[in-house]
């Protein structure tokens, strides 16, 4: 498919410095959910962690839905379909209609709910909401190639829920999941100001026809919405599992492997954000080449980040989380492949609905891939426990992404195993890097 632009394939230095700046944002956005993992865990109690975790689950699930036209969206202004003013609009008419759906929704999930407050609840749903604007501003600065701004929100998204739940964890005498869930919802309204802020100063904000275009968006989105939805459930249905086979404190117990497993994306992101619009705009002579590269390079990251963190789990999950956590890095080793097999699902999704315009391909696998994951944690909760949720998650993440790599090979006319594997040259690059390295720690000779 011919895009709008047709760039030149950006030079190996370009890549590098755009990722390494989105990288270290990530990171930063990382350290702070992992900061905010931590004050959770140890201002509530394993039952509150559980309870929290949940909520946090279905608003991630809700976010997930809501955000499927991001892709749309970025596929539009890439394609030259609509002007950036617009689409600014679009972004925010999205997030007003995100919450004329989830405001009544949590209503009736607060009558139906016995143990968990109701302003959780709507905190939860405002979090949904906020996130969403967020994503959908991401999603242009990303289609774009704006990574410093990309890089910014990936940062807001953390710090901001992360400073304000600090303050209301050490300014009460026993916060409760109902306040730290309010300062995650303050924390994303701050961001989606600024967010707003700077889209009207920088470029504009065309809210006539926004409305109608943004029910286009969705519409056109439906089958990427319901993708999304499904894998994320897919995704995170091993610590619904958990809770119903373990119990409430197991999964509370879980989730904090889960979400490390999770930060290990952080490292594929950045490489995806600084290779999205080379990608998407390269001509189909390239095109091939480019999202390979960015498959492999994404693999190898998320591997060796992963392997190295293991030990570093292990040594400090206890001390740092509580000693209720201290085996938690048994079943983040299980996660760590299914973050492997992750980061290239993540990265396939974006090309079959960005570049290829393709959705049908996302929702059959996600589908088939819920199925699988939950028999399996079912199944794997009660003969192995927590070891077991994560080897179904892991399992089931294997072959989902082995079908959409074998879709997206026969679309380009590549072999699987040239498309996703990483080649022995490929690991060149990162042993030069570290002998460089190597060499510049090394201390100076004195001079006699």
């Amino acid at each position: 498919m011919e895009t709008k632009d047709a760039p030149a394939a950006p030079s190996a230095e370009s890549i590098a410095r755009a990722g390494g700046l989105n990288l270290a944002g990530r990171l930063t956005s990382g350290a702070a959910v992992f900061g905010l993992a931590v004050i959770t865990t140890n201002v509530l109690d394993t039952y509150g962690r559980g309870v929290y975790a949940i909520l946090s689950t279905w608003a991630g699930i809700a976010m997930t839905i809501l955000t499927g036209g991001t892709a749309v969206l970025a596929a539009d202004l890439i394609h030259g379909r609509h002007e950036e003013p617009l689409l600014h609009g679009v972004a925010c008419a999205v997030g007003v209609q995100a919450g004329l759906v989830l405001f009544p929704l949590a209503a009736v999930v607060s009558l139906l709910t016995d143990g968990v407050g109701p302003i959780a609840v709507f905190c939860a749903a405002a979090v949904a909401a906020l996130v969403t604007y967020c994503n959908f501003e991401m999603s242009i600065a990303q289609a774009r190639g704006d990574v410093v701004r990309v890089s910014l929100a990936d940062i807001g998204m953390a710090v901001f829920p992360l400073l304000l739940t600090t303050v209301a964890a050490f300014a009460v005498a026993d916060p409760t999941v109902t306040l730290l869930m309010a300062a995650w919802a303050i924390g994303a309204l701050l961001l989606a100001s600024l967010q707003l802020t700077d889209a009207i100063v920088t470029r504009g904000v065309v809210l006539k026809r926004s409305w109608p275009v943004a029910f286009g968006i969705m519409r056109r989105s439906v089958g990427v919405s319901a993708a999304n939805g499904v894998a994320l459930l897919m995704a995170r249905i091993d610590v619904l599992v958990v809770a119903a086979v373990l119990g409430t404190r197991a999964a509370g117990v879980y989730s904090i492997p889960v979400a490390l497993a999770g930060s290990l994306l952080l490292l594929s992101r950045a490489l995806l954000t600084a290779t999205y619009r080379p990608i998407m705009t390269a001509p189909p002579s390239e095109v091939g080449a480019r999202l390979s590269a960015a498959l492999r390079h994404g693999v190898i990251v998320v591997l060796v980040g992963g392997c190295l963190s293991v030990p570093v789990v292990a040594l400090l999950a206890g001390p740092v989380f509580g000693e209720a956590y201290s085996g938690i890095w048994r079943p983040y080793a299980v996660l760590v492949p299914a973050s492997a097999f992750l980061c290239v699902g993540e990265m396939l999704r974006h090309f079959l609905i960005t570049r290829l315009e393709r959705q049908r391909e996302i929702l059959i696998t996600s589908g088939v891939m819920l199925i699988a994951n939950g028999i399996l944690a079912v199944v794997g909760a009660a003969l192995f426990g927590l070891i077991g949720a994560a080897a179904s998650t892991t399992i089931a993440y294997a072959a989902g992404v082995a079908g959409l790599v074998g879709v997206c090979a026969r679309s380009l006319s590549m072999p699987v195993v040239a498309l996703a594997v990483p080649r022995p040259s490929d690991l060149i690059p990162y042993w030069r890097l570290v002998r460089l390295m190597a060499t510049k720690l090394r201390l100076p000779r004195s001079v006699p």
